[in-house]
């Protein structure tokens, strides 16, 4: 069996929709024109979002508390890029942290889940000139969005899945796909939808299975290993998930010392993601 996600889309009565937030700031920040002051008009219409952006900007990972006291000032500290990761994780922060209705899904753990393998993604591209690593953060936070949709909007499904997983002992993921409702499928039609860029929404879509990404394997391939290494350090979605084995795929043209030396600094940052980035959710 094999569910039409546009066909299972087209029957809701509201579909899923880009925040209103990140649409304007992104369209601000791809200006030729775009300075910090104009990009603090445009975030400033929205107090709850300019404080949260204030807070983070604030907050012990990035090491200038009690500096940003205005979005222009985030901006000069912090530079446009960071700024835009921010707006994006933040602007996607209420729809990771719904209550997405399962006992099985903490919405908190899967939300830091979702930050560590954007952090990661972004620390694992820096050493592979191909690739960008602030649109690989980007890459990292939203490789999931699917499955929060899935359970948001494919309720019924979603409980046939886990007995399905339950049922065979199958990795929730193989679960999916044996169902006929996958969620990188998912998260990728969305991510079109939004008008997220090619790599973004097939990276989304082959994050499981890189080598099916194409002339996106390698972007494909570091949010793979990302998310091996967000479970390592205990942020998942189903217990389950913390036996698998982690894997380096060759594309990346890494070795293992590189890559220990990555974990090591996602261990030593775990705690700053989680206080900073957990204060998001739980506001």
């Amino acid at each position: 069996m094999t569910i039409s996600i546009a066909s299972r889309f087209e029957q809701l009565e509201e579909l899923p929709t880009i925040p209103a937030s990140l649409s304007r700031v992104l369209k601000e920040i791809d200006k030729e024109s775009s300075t910090a002051d104009s990009l603090e008009k445009v975030i400033r219409d929205d107090p709850v979002f300019t404080a949260k952006l204030l807070r983070m900007a604030n907050s012990s990972f990035y090491g200038v508390s009690g500096k940003v006291n205005s979005i222009a000032r985030a901006v000069m500290v912090l530079g446009f890029k960071e700024v835009r990761n921010l707006v994006i994780a933040l602007s996607l922060s209420d729809t990771f942290s719904e209550n997405l209705g399962f006992d099985q899904f903490d919405s908190y753990k899967i939300w830091l889940h979702s930050i560590v393998t954007g952090r990661a993604s972004q620390l694992l591209s820096s050493h592979i000139p191909a690739l960008d690593p602030d649109e690989m953060f980007t890459a990292g936070v939203i490789h999931d969005l699917g499955r929060v949709l899935m359970c948001l909007f494919f309720k019924e499904e979603m409980e046939e899945i886990l007995a399905l997983h339950q049922k065979e002992g199958l990795p929730l993921h193989v679960a999916e796909q044996r169902y006929g409702l996958f969620h990188g499928d998912v998260g990728s039609y969305i991510t079109v939808m939004w008008g997220f860029s090619d790599m973004l929404s097939t990276v989304v879509q082959c994050h499981h299975d890189p080598q099916k990404a194409g002339p996106h394997t390698v972007a494909a391939s570091v949010v793979f290993l990302a998310e091996g290494l967000s479970k390592k350090l205990g942020l998942f979605w189903h217990e389950e998930d913390a036996k698998e084995n982690l894997f380096l795929p060759k594309c990346l043209g890494l070795d293992g010392g590189a890559v220990k030396k990555i974990a090591a600094q996602l261990k030593n940052e775990k705690d700053q993601i989680i206080e900073a980035w957990g204060n998001v959710v739980s506001s």
